[in-house]
């Protein structure tokens, strides 16, 4: 699990990961108490999966914190120090990534961009032009201060942090990775269709022109999304941005199709509703038809 994907899980389960076992007399062979224990081990199994710590989650489930299911339970001093041992530095590697996370925060002028799956360097390339004609070329059209710069990497599902300088280019990926998102829907309601089609034992030809209508329907959504992309966002209406434009939209529909996600690094609410959910792509509709009707 990368830092990005751990961040909200880190911040909601921070604040239960505490031990405190106080000296006491009730036990002989066992003079340490500790309470609260249920939402720690409750923490602990919400962040397993968190790599930085996930050795000392680990070494903890087979210690005797784990032993019991109660809240408060007694310990003798060698399972006292194991434990509080192993939280201390779990709660040393949890304000570290929650300090990384927030030093390379692009104050929302920025991307996470979650690659595709990669394999080997030849896929690498291919992605690395795709972004390229996806975003690079896009945000450099629209000039006043915007530009791309890879600020860093993730391991895991690798995720990219860009910087692109202004608000604009955030606001002009957004849009794109919408449209991208609409058509990537409507081709999969095309070969649904198409495939609907070849049941029905069409003849060849009348199967060929329901393909090409469908791609030329295609054709035409992507231009739209494309003119009203560049309405929005460009000063003129030179046709060489808006060529740009029709291939950004249609690489960012393959690279989501392949499991790119493409997020804004602001955590505000307004902008992140701005770029496609990702979860329920299904569901996305286009906001140049909201704004014909």
């Amino acid at each position: 699990m990368n830092i990005k994907d751990a961040k909200q899980l880190i911040i909601d389960n921070y604040k239960q990961v505490k031990f405190l076992a106080g000296y006491t007399t009730d036990i002989q062979d066992k003079p340490y108490k500790a309470n609260n224990l249920i939402q720690l081990r409750e923490a602990l199994i919400n962040l397993e999966n968190v790599e930085m710590i996930s050795s000392e989650i680990s070494e903890l489930k087979d210690s005797a914190l784990f032993s019991s299911n109660k809240d408060e339970v007694y310990f003798n001093s060698s399972d006292r120090n194991l434990i509080d041992r192993n939280v201390q530095r779990i709660n040393i590697g949890l304000e570290f990534l929650l300090n990384y996370e927030n030093r390379t925060s692009l104050s929302g002028v920025g991307l996470d961009i979650k690659l595709p799956e990669i394999q080997n360097f030849d896929d690498l390339s291919k992605v690395s032009l795709d972004f390229k004609k996806a975003i690079e070329l896009p945000i450099l059209d629209i000039g006043n201060g915007s530009y791309v710069k890879i600020e860093s990497a993730e391991s895991g599902s690798i995720w990219l942090k860009i910087g692109v300088g202004t608000i604009m280019a955030v606001n002009l990926i957004a849009a794109i990775c919408w449209a991208a998102a609409v058509i990537r829907k409507k081709k999969a309601e095309a070969k649904i269709f198409e495939e609907h089609a070849r049941t029905l034992e069409l003849k060849n030809d009348a199967l060929g022109e329901i393909v090409n209508a469908q791609n030329q329907q295609l054709k035409n959504i992507i231009e739209s999304e494309a003119k009203s992309i560049q309405e929005n966002n460009y000063d003129s209406n030179d046709p060489e941005v808006l060529a740009r434009l029709k291939l950004s939209i249609a690489t960012v529909s393959d690279l989501i199709d392949r499991g790119t996600q493409i997020l804004p690094a602001s955590d505000n609410k307004d902008v992140i509703k701005m770029f496609p959910d990702y979860s329920n792509l299904n569901l996305i509709e286009s906001k140049t038809k909201k704004l014909m009707e």
